[in-house]
């Protein structure tokens, strides 16, 4: 099974030695799926930000993307957080190689607008041939969400989900999962309300419509939408093995 798992920053955060999310891919591994993990780092680039007082402006829920934010962003996403996770899964026995769209022109990106967003993209195209290398040799990708323009003149901050979803599409997987540690979807935006076990594409805009969907659950609604109209089979959020506090299935 070809499996694309999204990682967020604020998980990666916990520690990975012992983590539920370790444990996920660690069982991905085990039972031989053709796995490839994209990872966020939104917390760290922030705190970075606050240390150097860089001004931080979010502009329709995505980071305004100055050329001094941008510094930070493939500081942390490239250099310190996928570092890091690589490290983190091969301490674990897991053969891990760190990757972004800069790396053998793996992934290409289009400015998101409006320009109020400065250096921020989404995902255009993603050379899946390069995966199918990966995993011939054994490797497990790790990808952080940077990627050139077409011409590649400029590098761009591209959204985590946006990314998952995007490498999910061209490698046509069979799961795309957004990994949380606090579960699906849930009935409402109350942290206590009960996790919506099952979802369609279809109802899917009918939920962000009325409201029901937090600010960070929408872009990954989104995502799981285009994931599968572009043919990826089954997408979750939350988690496979251990569901924890519940996982929403959207098929």
């Amino acid at each position: 099974m070809r499996v694309v798992i999204k990682v967020g920053g604020s998980v990666l955060s916990d520690g990975p030695d012992s983590s539920p999310w370790m444990r996920e891919i660690q069982t991905f591994v085990a039972e031989g799926h053709q796995l490839a993990i994209v990872h966020g780092g939104g917390p760290a680039i922030s705190e970075s930000l606050r240390q150097t007082q860089t001004p931080i402006q979010f502009y329709q829920g995505q980071r305004v993307t100055t050329p001094e934010v941008l510094g930070h962003v493939i500081r942390i996403l490239r250099g310190e957080m996928n570092a890091l996770l690589v490290h983190a899964l091969n301490r674990q026995g897991i053969t891990a190689i760190g990757l972004s769209g800069m790396d053998g022109a793996f992934m290409v990106a289009r400015h998101l607008p409006p320009k109020e967003l400065g250096y921020v993209g989404y995902i255009s195209d993603v050379k899946a041939d390069l995966l199918d290398q990966l995993w011939t040799l054994g490797f497990v990708p790790v990808i952080a969400p940077l990627a050139p323009n077409d011409d590649h003149t400029e590098i761009l901050n591209c959204n985590g989900d946006g990314v998952a979803e995007a490498v999910a599409r061209h490698i046509q997987a069979d799961l795309l999962v957004f990994y949380t540690d606090r579960g699906g979807l849930r009935t409402s935006p109350d942290p206590d309300a009960k996790i919506v076990a099952h979802l369609t594409q279809d109802e899917i805009g009918t939920w962000i419509d009325q409201g029901k969907a937090t600010e960070g659950m929408i872009p990954k609604l989104q995502a799981a939408q285009r994931a599968l109209q572009g043919g990826v089979k089954q997408v979750l959020i939350g988690a496979f093995y251990d569901e924890g506090e519940g996982t929403t299935r959207i098929v």
